[in-house]
Formats: C-alpha cells, structure tokens, sequence
C-alpha cells in the first residue's frame, strides 16, 4: 500500500503529477452501501497549496484541513471530475493488484 501511495505522489520533470489508473471499491459510511468497481483512468493525485492559507478563486474562503492521512482518503482528479477516494479500498494501480 505504501508504494502505491508513493507512485502517486511522483512528479514529472515540470512538477507536474504522473497520471495513473485506479480501480477502488466504492462505499458509503451513512447507509452501509457500496461495492462497486470504479476504475478512474488519467487520475492524478490533487496537490495542497504550497502556501497555507491560500483563498480559491471560486470562493472567497481559505482551503480547509482534508485530514487525509487520519481519514486514510485522498483525492483524485479524474475525467469524471474530483472524486475522493478512501486508501483502504483501493483493488488495482495501474493494472497490478494492491496487497
């Protein structure tokens, strides 16, 4: 698990993220649901602001604490959008079986 997280986070040459697939189980905490297969193509880990405090453009209000590591969540920008996905759930990394 741990190198899947540490492939995620690799940068090209311009600091940009690499693109990976993933395919994660899906799963809703509220109602116990779940268990479907997503496989996200061309998703790449969203990056933090470099500088805390950062106010987005859309919204007049500084980014908040995700608390992914506590949450074992990070977040994927995806075709479909940004999705959330939960670290424990994740079935395969670019085509090989997470353990």
């Amino acid at each position: 698990m741990s190198q899947v997280l540490k492939e995620m986070k690799k940068l090209d040459d311009k600091k940009n993220p690499i693109p990976f697939t993933i395919t994660v189980r899906t799963f809703n905490n509220q109602n116990k649901s779940g268990g479907k297969l997503i496989t996200y193509e061309n998703a790449v880990l969203m990056q933090a602001p470099k500088t805390p405090g950062k106010i987005r453009l859309s919204q007049k209000r500084a980014f908040k604490n995700p608390n992914h590591y506590a949450n074992r969540t990070r977040n994927l920008k995806t075709e479909q959008g940004i999705k959330k996905v939960n670290i424990l759930f994740i079935i395969k990394f670019n085509g090989l079986d997470v353990v």
